[in-house]
Parts: structure tokens; sequence; C-alpha cells
């Protein structure tokens, strides 16, 4: 392969893919469109093919929405665990908030989101991956700085 051939393949295929907690609950629960990139993310990141990054906190934000659509009942407990558990076994790779920190606050005075959302675009931007997101508002933050997954 040569080096422009190569250059294309990455640019086609990156090597990560920071899922917010829109697009990673979609996979699970019936509450809209899955954004277009998650499905290939998904096989490439559990083959191995493809990095699957994440905060920490998506994991309790992901909790969180959980146990709302329990207490809503739209879940049992049992579904709910049975869902943590199957986010839990995804070869996801969490970034601790101290190294995201700073970079977010940043991103988020400049892009007037939220840190926690600001925080999905300093891991991408980190890691020169693209943000997988269901959130339009986060998805044109990511789009302005380079970093959002294409929507075709």
């Amino acid at each position: 392969m040569t080096t422009s051939t190569q250059k294309a393949s990455a640019q086609t295929q990156p090597d990560a893919f920071v899922l917010d907690t829109s697009a990673l609950l979609r996979f699970y629960l019936a509450d809209g469109p899955c954004p277009p990139s998650l499905e290939l993310a998904m096989q490439r990141g559990c083959s191995g093919d493809a990095l699957l990054l994440i905060p920490d906190l998506c994991l309790l934000e992901c909790a969180s929405v959980l146990l709302k659509q329990v207490q809503r009942q739209l879940l049992s407990m049992d579904e709910c665990r049975d869902l943590m558990t199957d986010l839990l076994q995804l070869p996801l790779r969490p970034t601790s908030a101290s190294e995201l920190a700073v970079a977010a606050l940043e991103q988020a005075m400049a892009l007037s989101v939220s840190v926690y959302d600001a925080s999905f675009l300093a891991l991408a931007l980190k890691h020169a991956a693209l943000l997988i997101t269901a959130d339009q508002r986060l998805a044109k933050a990511a789009a302005s700085l380079g970093c959002a997954a294409p929507v075709e």
C-alpha cells in the first residue's frame, strides 16, 4: 500500500472513536435513531480494529439514564442491571476526568457547551478520534472542531 493510499485509508477508517452517552445508549434503548457511524464503530471496536473511548463519567451517565428508565417503568430492575452489565463488557477505554478537566473546561468556554459534553470533545481531540453522538448540539460542536463522525 502506498503512503497516499495509507493516508486515505486512515482518513476513512479512523483508529479511534469517542462514544458519548446518547450514542452508546441508543445502541441498547429504542430512544430514537442510532447515529449512522455507531454500528460500524461498535463492530470495529469489538473486533479490535479500533478503540472505543469514553470519559469515565460516561458510565455513570449511562447508569443514571438506565435508572430513570426504571423509575419511569420503561425498564425493569433486571433489565437495567442486564444492560449495565452489557455496557461494562464492551471494550470501552475510559479516560479519567483528571486527564480531561482542563481541556474540557477550555472547550466548554469556547463552544458554549457543558463541561460534561466538552469532556467528550476533549477526548476526541486528544486521540484524533471521531466523536459519535446522538446529541445534535454536541455534533455541531464536534463538527466545528473537525472531530465529528460522518453522518451519511
